[in-house]
């Protein structure tokens, strides 16, 4: 690991909160591409060689003691392993690495230990990793806009931003009191099923998604954010509590941050109220659309996160490890119970020439309470994952039939059970 990057081992206020709230769980990411043809174990094999290379700040194992999660550089090889199956990082199966690549026939799994980077460090990786391994079996040398070998490591990219946020007085600071939204589980009485849940796949071509969101004032996320929504509103319509969306945001824009690897979103709280729900789509579309754009504003995201990173430094400054997961978990449970559920849109997929060969793109997490909606896009398609905690497909029925009273066509891609991998410490 180059002695001049600057980086550090140690777990920053952007990571720390949901590490530590998480940390009796998996809190971990897989992301899913089907190529466009059978991978050559190989020819990726190089490619992730060079790649881990290219990420030494990757290239870690996650510890623990006492007092604390910590990082200790790892210089093992990342394991590539040939199976579809959940797999465990952190473990000799994986060579000790918070990240593995798996596969099997024409899928591809990057799986990533979230505490360490958000989707959008992961799409770096996953960038570099899919250019090394299309160079070698098509020839592409395009690398616009990829980080490959030739690229430095700057400080931008390395460092937290909310490591450099000013931190405030606590004793001082008084969040405003979140009212409690909608829990759809409990509405209906479902239950959690076993594993980590469920995952719904349905694919939307662009084609039909573009023209229609530009008559509607929408972006994709906007309009999931809407017609998920409706398709509440249609299975409950007597609820009497609010059906809140947190939407996400990728804050680094906003902190001067857009390089950095890791951690750095925010929260858009989009309520679903009366006065929003009378409207036809195209004027709910705007509203959602504004009210984004309002809680988007630099200075509400950078008030908003330097809160975040004071609370996140209160945590890290307590004495032991047991506190630390229990303060964290308070600090949490507010987000956790103002939200019916959650829509994540990093964006359409940044590396053309990539995407002519994935034919599809899928994100899975673990899940809680509320339901996540992972929407990516790539060649022509957008891809929404539906990740659930429980089997019974009611509100997914209705979000389709949400698309197809709207003219939306769309394709089934099934379901499964959520294959995000465990982590050891």
């Amino acid at each position: 690991m180059p002695e001049n990057e600057e980086y550090s081992l140690s777990v920053g206020r952007g990571d720390a909160l949901m590490m530590y709230a998480t940390s009796s769980g998996s809190y971990t990411i897989r992301l899913h591409f089907r190529l466009d043809g059978p991978i050559v174990q190989d020819a990726m094999q190089r490619a992730l060689d060079k790649t881990a290379k290219r990420y030494p700040y990757f290239c870690v194992t996650l510890k623990k003691n006492e007092r604390e999660l910590y990082y200790e550089r790892n210089d093992a090889p990342v394991a590539l392993l040939h199976t579809d199956e959940m797999i465990t990082l952190g473990t000799k199966e994986t060579n000790g690495h918070i990240w593995a690549v798996s596969f099997n026939d024409d899928n591809l799994y990057l799986n990533f230990f979230h505490g360490r980077a958000d989707g959008t460090g992961i799409y770096f990786l996953a960038g570099t990793l899919l250019y090394y391994y299309f160079h070698e079996v098509y020839g592409l040398n395009d690398s616009t806009g990829i980080r490959t070998l030739e690229t430095p490591i700057t400080k931008e990219e390395a460092a937290d931003p909310y490591d450099a946020l000013p931190l405030i007085d606590l004793s001082k600071f008084q969040r405003p009191p979140v009212p409690e939204a909608l829990n759809m589980m409990e509405s209906l009485g479902l239950k959690r099923g076993e594993g980590k849940g469920y995952i719904r796949k349905l694919s939307i071509p662009e084609d039909v998604m573009v023209p229609f969101i530009r008559e509607n004032d929408a972006t994709p996320g906007i309009l999931v954010c809407v017609l998920m929504a409706r398709a509440i509103e249609r299975v409950l319509p007597d609820h009497t509590l609010p059906i809140v969306n947190s939407y996400v945001i990728n804050s680094r824009p906003m902190l001067n941050a857009r390089e950095s690897f890791h951690n750095a979103t925010e929260r858009a709280a989009l309520d679903f109220s009366d006065s929003i729900k009378k409207l036809p789509l195209d004027m709910q579309c705007t509203a959602y659309r504004g009210k984004t754009i309002l809680q988007s504003d630099e200075d509400m995201v950078r008030n908003r996160a330097a809160a975040s990173a004071s609370i996140s430094q209160m945590v890290l400054n307590l004495p032991d490890f047991d506190s630390k997961v229990q303060a964290a978990r308070r600090a949490m449970g507010g987000f956790f119970k103002s939200s019916s559920y959650v829509v994540s849109y990093v964006g359409r997929w940044a590396y053309p020439k990539l995407g002519e060969h994935i034919l599809e793109f899928w994100t899975e997490t673990p899940i809680g309470e509320f339901p996540l909606l992972e929407l990516s896009a790539v060649n022509g398609n957008v891809y929404i994952s539906m990740l659930q905690a429980y089997c019974e497909d009611v509100y997914y029925e209705a979000f389709k039939k949400e698309l197809e009273e709207n003219g939306i066509t769309y394709e089934e891609h099934g379901m499964k059970p959520i294959q995000v991998p465990e982590i050891r410490f």
